[in-house]
């Protein structure tokens, strides 16, 4: 056991002594690891040897004395062991110098080279390093605004679409969109014209050609409501009427109050009444009325709206609901409107609806007759012969009431 733990000892004093001279090694520093190279401690020079001389005879005794053997020489004493040297402190490295500043070159003077610095750079370098121009969205409006001038409005569209969609922030924007509307008007591109007016509109709500840009937008609308088709790659193709509305619809949204949007309801209630399509032209002229009591073309209206409750009714034997309706109305327009009521035949026309009304009543009586439901048809046969007793339709209901009544006697 203490054989061991001497050879461990021996072992573990060996290694330290081998990692405290090692010639070099990784140490934390300033902060951070640096590797030192150190040097081993030079062994103390050896001493020079003595120079060999006679040998020392020891003395003999004198006559008659007894020897004394000679004392032995005392052991010499072991040398000392020389102490190792402290090690030596891992020398710093030096600091580098400070890199000297460069002298401020000296700027030739300008006759001195005429070859400027760029011509070194590749000309992509050159467009991409160079500032924007601050007055360019003044030169591409000046450039439009003479091509307009000069009456040629294809060579004005190009640098007012790029001003619009380059510059957001131009003060020369919301006239650029103007003048691209009636340069592409100007070339018969209406609809995209439509377009841009509708961008001028929506987002410069100030601009000093809003009512212009409306008034331009229902000339699209006009053109597509007559001769003018919508272009398919450059061809009139397609009828552009359902656009036309549309575009006057929006007029309307922009401006709900006033002459346009008067000309507007009208416009579009007409195109529905011309199309016989009775529920839209009686709405739009319903519309105008309620918006415009006094407008200048109420009466127009008023007789319309009428008339589009007449035809929607589908005939006396379907709708006596809008008959009612429209004979009300036509009351009123002739009560309101006496010249004109007779410049129309309004009274020719009340006769008719008082005669329709009479024969779709009677004819619900008789559909209850042959149902089987004699109470309910007699219930309108009443109705007819006390409401239109000079009309036609009364005599027939009397007759329906005889029937039902000879009907009800016992049979002999």
């Amino acid at each position: 056991m203490l054989r061991s733990l001497a050879i461990w000892s021996a072992a573990l004093a060996i290694v330290a002594l081998a990692a405290a001279n090692a010639p070099a090694g990784w140490v934390w520093r300033n902060g951070r690891w640096q590797y030192v190279e150190t040097k081993w401690p030079e062994a103390p020079a050896p001493s020079p040897a003595p120079a060999p001389g006679p040998p020392k005879v020891p003395p003999t005794a004198p006559p008659g004395e007894k020897e004394t053997p000679p004392k032995p020489a005392p052991a010499p004493e072991p040398a000392p062991v020389p102490e190792p040297a402290p090690r030596p402190e891992p020398e710093m490295p030096p600091a580098p110098a400070p890199e000297p500043k460069p002298a401020p070159a000296v700027q030739p003077p300008a006759a001195a080279t005429e070859t400027p610095a760029a011509e070194s750079k590749p000309p992509w370098y050159v467009w991409w390093r160079r500032s924007p121009d601050p007055n360019a969205d003044r030169t591409l409006f000046e450039e439009g605004s003479r091509a307009m001038e000069a009456g040629n409005p294809g060579k004005a569209v190009g640098p007012l679409k790029s001003l619009i969609k380059k510059y957001p922030d131009s003060a020369y924007r919301d006239e650029a969109m103007w003048l691209r509307g009636e340069a592409l008007f100007a070339r018969k591109d209406y609809y995209q014209a439509f377009e841009q007016y509708e961008e001028m509109l929506t987002q410069y709500a100030g601009s000093p050609h809003y009512r212009q840009a409306l008034e331009r937008q229902m000339a699209v609308a006009e053109l597509y409501l007559g001769p003018v088709r919508r272009r398919v790659w450059g061809m009139p193709l397609l009828s552009g009427e359902t656009e036309a509305i549309e575009i006057l619809r929006r007029v309307y949204e922009h401006q709900p109050a006033g002459d346009l949007a008067e000309a507007c309801l009208l416009r579009i209630a007409d195109y529905y009444y011309g199309k016989q399509r009775w529920p839209e032209a009686e709405d739009y002229y319903n519309k105008y009325c309620q918006a415009f009591p006094n407008g200048g073309r109420i009466v127009h209206a008023e007789l319309a709206r009428a008339k589009c409750a007449i035809a929607r009714c589908g005939g006396a034997r379907y709708d006596i609901t809008s008959l009612g309706l429209a004979y009300d109305r036509l009351r009123q327009f002739q009560q309101k409107y006496p010249d004109a009521a007779r410049e129309e035949g309004v009274a020719d026309l009340l006769v008719q609806l008082r005669l329709s009304q009479a024969e779709a009543l009677y004819n619900v009586a008789a559909h209850y007759f042959r149902s089987g439901k004699p109470l309910a048809s007699a219930f309108y046969a009443e109705q007819v012969v006390a409401r239109y007793a000079d009309t036609p339709w009364a005599d027939e209901a009397r007759a329906l009431l005889a029937k039902m009544n000879l009907e009800k006697e016992p049979k002999p």
